[in-house]
């Protein structure tokens, strides 16, 4: 395992998500979603610093998942993008839509909270398989 390319794949993912749920892409529709679409500029600033630490817890998390695709890649005997493909088919989606459809997402943002969170799961997977593979 090469810890240097993980370290970036792991950095890149999180660059990702952070453009990914920001203004410039999804953030909007985030912000829809939580239910947060009219807070001031002072509440959004302090949510922000309030989030801190599960940024760090983020991106440690990111790190294991980047480790865990890395054994991955190494063992499976498939392209390495065939394997990301069923990474996210066999166990990313089932369960990012378990836990959309169980939680207090209303009915009417169902669609739109699956597609934000798969697509950015999806993106992030492919991200980090082309840096962990090459």
């Amino acid at each position: 395992m090469n810890y240097t390319y993980i370290i970036i794949a792991t950095l890149a993912q999180f660059v990702l998500g952070a453009l990914w749920y920001s203004p410039l892409m999804f953030g909007k529709w985030w912000m829809q979603i939580m239910g947060a679409e009219n807070r001031t500029k002072e509440e959004m600033q302090k949510m922000q610093k309030e989030m801190v630490p599960f940024y760090l817890l983020q991106i440690f998390l990111t790190f294991v998942f980047t480790c865990a695709l890395t054994i991955m890649l190494i063992l499976m005997p498939f392209n390495p993008y065939t394997s990301a493909l069923v990474l996210l088919i066999g166990f990313i989606i089932p369960t990012q839509i378990g836990g959309v459809i169980w939680g207090n997402t209303p009915k009417r943002l169902l669609a739109k909270q699956l597609f934000v969170m798969v697509s950015y799961q999806f993106f992030g997977i492919i991200l980090a398989t082309f840096i962990l593979a090459y």
